[in-house]
């Protein structure tokens, strides 16, 4: 239960059907940011007004044993707008159980009924989709609530491509740190300390262009090293607007897409 709760923290994610990558201005790489707040900026400047705003999709969640085997699978029924929402639907979008995440609350929700109200900072929705949509200083001020240091930053290489290392300013496997390809400025794998000792990993895998912007179709949840979470993404829609009951505390349990 603990390492569920743990996974959950990281929620996120995307899938769309393959499509080649075309060579454009903005997959080459940018001029060199001094700084984490530089290169932030420049990927605001990158993809600017085209990065999409809402995402809806149905998730495939694959959980593990401590010992690697498959426990379960759950689906898992997804709607973003960003910058700031991020609603989770658990097996079906009627199921009554779910969870919001709305402009740094997190509401849980069981058998119909709200059960949790607390303060929290989804730093993959931010890195991964707000960091395009939102003022520079907002993201950096999130992402050093939630533990990085926005002040470091070292080249690095990550699936033969160079990256930036957001969080220190030399490899360490014990800092909390994100990563962001250089080329396509993507965020890519995260590192954070966990409880008890925990280490943990998230990878965005396998990006794929999409109405302006970039989904990984495959995200990794890792703890000291061992797959605990494994996202696939089907049915991805980027629809123009979003009923704003989805991402409303008080009418997510009736809402729908």
């Amino acid at each position: 239960m603990i390492i569920y709760l743990i996974v959950l923290s990281f929620l996120s994610s995307s899938f769309i059907s393959s499509i080649s990558e075309p060579e454009t201005p903005k997959t080459r790489s940018s001029q060199e940011p001094d700084n984490p707040l530089e290169l932030i900026q420049q990927m605001v400047e990158r993809y600017g007004q085209e990065w999409y705003t809402h995402l809806t999709f149905d998730q495939k969640t694959t959980f593990y044993t401590a010992d690697g085997q498959v426990e379960r699978i759950q689906w898992w029924y997804k709607a973003l707008e960003a910058p700031g929402a991020l609603a989770i639907h658990f097996d079906k979008k009627n199921s009554g159980n779910g969870i919001l995440f709305k402009d740094g609350v997190q509401y849980g929700y069981a058998n119909g009924q709200a059960i949790q109200e607390i303060y929290k900072v989804h730093d993959l929705l931010v890195l991964g989709f707000d960091i395009y949509k939102q003022a520079s200083l907002k993201s950096v001020e999130q992402l050093r609530s939630v533990g990085y240091d926005m002040s470091k930053m070292y080249s690095d290489r990550w699936q033969d491509k160079a990256v930036w290392v957001i969080g220190v300013d030399s490899p360490s496997d014990s800092i909390a740190q994100f990563w962001i390809e250089q080329e396509r400025l993507l965020f890519v794998r995260s590192l954070k300390p966990g409880r008890a000792g925990i280490m943990q990993e998230v990878q965005f895998n396998k990006y794929e262009p999409i109405k302006g912007g970039w989904v990984a179709p495959e995200v990794i949840f890792n703890m000291n090293g061992q797959r605990m979470l494994h996202e696939e993404y089907f049915n991805i829609q980027v629809p123009a607007t979003l009923d704003s009951a989805i991402i409303n505390p008080d009418t997510f349990l009736e809402a729908t897409w």
